[in-house]
């Protein structure tokens, strides 16, 4: 993990890459809202949660006008929008938005997919703390299932939902 200076330091150089970027292609460019997204999943990590939600909102935004509602890049804006709302404890809010990221990546990758597997799993951390063990049992269960398959038992990220799963009991 990155420290905060570092943080700090990845922060400034991409609000400068995003000013660029936006005076080049304009506002409305995929290319800009993807840099927003990434500037707000840094701004997430330095635990700047109004500006993280504004900087993935406006992301969500013009990838929703650009590629459209039901775009894989929507579905990513509206994922890391769900984790701040999970960190926010706004519970209802990011079951909302893990939902909607499943329901797009699901339908235009399938079910065995690891944006999927993404989804399922941070859509089951909002389950265990709203107190649906059962149904986080059963989403880390169908996470697991499609990290093993894509990336095998050792990647960090298999064995992380592994772990989850383990102290679900």
């Amino acid at each position: 993990m990155a420290s905060s200076t570092e943080l700090r330091e990845q922060r400034a150089a991409m609000e400068l890459a995003l000013e660029h970027l936006q005076r080049e292609r304009g506002g409305d460019d995929p290319d800009v809202a993807t840099a927003l997204r990434d500037l707000g999943r840094v701004t997430h990590e330095l635990g700047e949660m109004e500006d993280a939600q504004a900087l993935l909102r406006r992301a969500i935004a013009i990838h929703t006008l650009t590629m459209g509602a039901e775009h894989p890049d929507t579905a990513t804006d509206i994922n890391h929008l769900g984790l701040v709302l999970h960190d926010i404890g706004d519970l209802d809010a990011a079951h909302n938005a893990f939902e909607r990221a499943l329901s797009i990546d699901e339908a235009h990758f399938g079910n065995n997919h690891t944006h999927v597997a993404r989804d399922v799993n941070n859509l089951a951390g909002v389950l265990r703390d709203m107190g649906d063990n059962f149904s986080a049992r059963t989403a880390l269960q169908w996470s697991l299932r499609i990290y093993v398959e894509h990336l095998g038992e050792d990647h960090s990220t298999t064995k992380s939902v592994a772990r989850n799963l383990r102290l679900l009991g």
